[in-house]
């Protein structure tokens, strides 16, 4: 298993808001750092904005734990830019993402309904 992949002596780690993000975004599809900046950007309709360099911190830190993997240096039909290196979602990152959005789920559900009186 990867260093510190989601648990931390039989304790679950949570992930930071950021890295819940990144693994979201790419749960669809790999992208390239830009594409996942653009794509957080939209999905978040401008509230997060990241530049490149943050993201590559968080695809290091992801990578390190094997929730991300390498997807290779074009997607399929990306005929733009050769050397971009696409990112993609492990079966861990999923399971990790999967878990902490069912988590923010059971957490947020009474503070929404309770915002709603």
């Amino acid at each position: 298993m990867a260093k510190n992949a989601g648990r931390e002596s039989g304790r679950r780690v949570p992930l930071k808001p950021i890295e819940f993000l990144l693994l979201a975004v790419l749960s669809d599809s790999p992208l390239h750092g830009y594409g996942i900046v653009r794509e957080i950007h939209d999905r978040t309709q401008g509230k997060v904005r990241l530049r490149p360099g943050d993201v590559y911190r968080v695809i290091y830190r992801l990578r390190e734990r094997g929730l991300l993997d390498d997807a290779g240096r074009r997607a399929p039909g990306d005929l733009v830019d050769e050397r971009r290196t696409y990112y993609r979602i492990t079966p861990l990152g999923l399971d990790v993402a999967t878990e902490e959005a069912e988590l923010l789920a059971h957490i947020s559900a009474p503070l929404l309904s309770e915002s709603t009186k």
